[in-house]
């Protein structure tokens, strides 16, 4: 096995295919340092040889080499890796070599397809992994599915096809088969092409979990807390009307509300955020009305109350763990008995529409300690339920708070292992259950993602229950104007490209700016 933090040199002439190279790379070795080289084919020539030749060196410094040289007509790649044991004692490196020859100049897509396929052979077999997700390493793998769909494409076929092209695993495959094929039966259901979406952004929480990424303040941390709503709320609402005009005449499909917890607001801004959103934009009139409640210890009767009254069609109650102390040790604030307190008030209030988060991998976690959680979601019975894989980022809280307390060791393949594990369990019961998969999508793969590979987050539902602003946001097939601190407006052109119009991610700043955000909007509508 490989440790982590380790130094990975990746050497290659050319940085081209850099975006394809280092990211599979990576998902070979997660949790590694990836240092990416580029030097001429000569001097590459030149170091391999000189590693060759003093194979027997117990003291060479660069102890694990990639060698990549890519050429018209020619992709070689060379590897070197040392393996070190606990008492870091240095075993005979293994060297592993494969080239490709073309007869001509070969089109881009198969140059690309070639090489992430000649990367994954070699390192799958100097490391001894297989990877589920096979070569691909992107953000939305069910694009691939959705494509074959629209060539004509049966599910079997599909399924064939991106493990004869991709190296997917069958489960993999099948599952962005499912996905595409539902993804598709929604987007024709709500004519995509001619409506939009809106997502409204509160970066409010009652505490941050030591593993949040999103720009969110702690409620808690805030001496006067009520102040800075009512200036968000100012500023939103500005921003939002102007948006309504911008967008206004385009058929409005979905509404969602997100963060941070839109729920944190005090029941006087909660009330006054609904008001915002009714007198701006026609949700009557769209196929749905998403409120991020999330977090249960920012719940209660009178705000639920505000969102029945209002309109609100979906919600979230969010536990992402079921067992006591890791909610304790992420930051979370309320108890296991609150969530499902909450999910059966909300239930008995006329939700008809709840869904539900779940995190698998969170440190400290078993198998058994997920299934547990799955036991308690299915005695629920939301009516749809998503599954996250944890990342945990190197310079985060959650690491630091987790290596401290010896839930990470420095060699934690294992535990990717049992994030797998954790993704079947949820599959399994989704299948037994009645759920379809209906969205998915995966994390970049990107320096610094931490010990576990990159994984998929999944959405299952019922029929009839799925979420269609994840679907749009997912495919990117339909334009979303996003207004908030930290919101990011995709602007669909015609040919199928995305421009996109960012908003300052600082509240304080956002208020002050807020002009700004709503001229950068009209910039994007004048020239696309």
């Amino acid at each position: 096995m490989y440790g982590y933090d380790k130094m990975i040199k990746l050497i290659c002439n050319s940085e081209r295919n850099e975006y394809d190279i280092k990211p599979l790379v990576m998902s070979f070795f997660p949790g590694d340092i990836i240092e990416y080289n580029i030097e001429d084919v000569g001097r590459i020539e030149l170091n391999w040889q000189q590693g060759a030749n003093n194979e027997a060196d117990s003291n060479k410094a660069d102890d694990r080499v990639i060698y990549i040289t890519l050429e018209d007509i020619k992709i070689r790649m060379r590897v070197v890796l040392y393996e070190t044991d606990k008492s870091d004692c240095i075993s005979k490196p293994d060297f592993i070599y494969e080239e490709i020859i073309y007869d001509s100049i070969p089109d881009s897509k198969k140059y690309r397809d070639d090489l992430k396929r000649l990367i994954y052979r070699i390192l799958s077999k100097a490391t001894g992994k297989v990877n589920r997700w096979g070569t691909l390493t992107g953000v939305r793998p069910s694009k691939i599915a959705m494509g074959y769909l629209k060539e004509g494409l049966g599910r079997s076929d599909i399924i064939h096809k991106m493990q004869e092209e991709y190296y997917c695993s069958q489960k993999k495959a099948a599952l962005c088969a499912d996905v595409a094929q539902n993804e598709l039966r929604i987007l024709d259901m709500i004519n995509y092409e001619t409506g939009y979406s809106i997502y409204i952004g509160i970066p409010f929480c009652p505490t941050v979990c030591n593993y949040c990424s999103f720009s969110s303040i702690s409620l808690e941390s805030l001496k006067d807390s009520a102040a800075l709503m009512r200036g968000y709320l100012e500023a939103l609402e500005k921003e939002c009307a102007a948006a309504a005009r911008l967008f206004g005449d385009k058929k409005l499909c979905s509404v969602y509300v997100g963060g941070g917890t839109p729920t944190a607001l005090d029941e006087e801004c909660l009330a006054w955020l609904m008001r915002i959103i009714r007198d701006n934009f026609d949700v009557g009139g769209a196929y749905e009305f998403n409120v991020e409640a999330g977090r249960p210890d920012s719940i209660n009767e009178k705000k639920l109350d505000i969102l029945k009254m209002a309109g609100v069609t979906r919600i979230s109650v969010n536990p992402q763990t079921m067992k006591p102390e890791t909610l304790m040790s992420m930051g979370r604030n309320h108890t296991a008995e609150q969530v499902v307190e909450v999910f059966k008030l909300a239930r008995n209030m006329g939700f008809d529409n709840i869904n539900m988060d779940l995190i698998a991998g969170l440190m400290g976690e078993s198998l058994n300690d997920f299934r547990n959680t799955i036991n308690v979601i299915e005695e629920l019975a939301p009516d749809s339920f998503t599954v996250h894989s944890l990342v945990v980022k190197r310079a985060s809280k959650y690491r630091t708070q987790c290596e401290r307390e010896g839930l990470i060791s420095c060699n934690d393949g294992m535990r990717a292992g049992i994030v797998d594990e954790m993704l079947d369990t949820a599959a399994a019961f989704a299948e037994k259950a009645g759920y379809i998969p209906y969205y998915m999508y995966r994390q970049k793969n990107k320096a610094g993602l931490g010990i576990n590979n990159v994984l998929e987050n999944v959405g299952y539902s019922k029929f009839g229950r799925e979420s269609i602003y994840n679907i749009v946001i997912m495919e990117e097939k339909q334009t979303i104007a996003a207004c908030g601190a930290g919101a990011s407006t995709k602007f669909v052109v015609s040919g199928g490209g995305i421009e996109r119009c960012e908003n300052v991610k600082n509240v304080m700043q956002y208020i002050s700016r807020v002009e700004e955000m709503i001229d950068r909007k009209k910039r994007l509508i004048t020239v696309f």
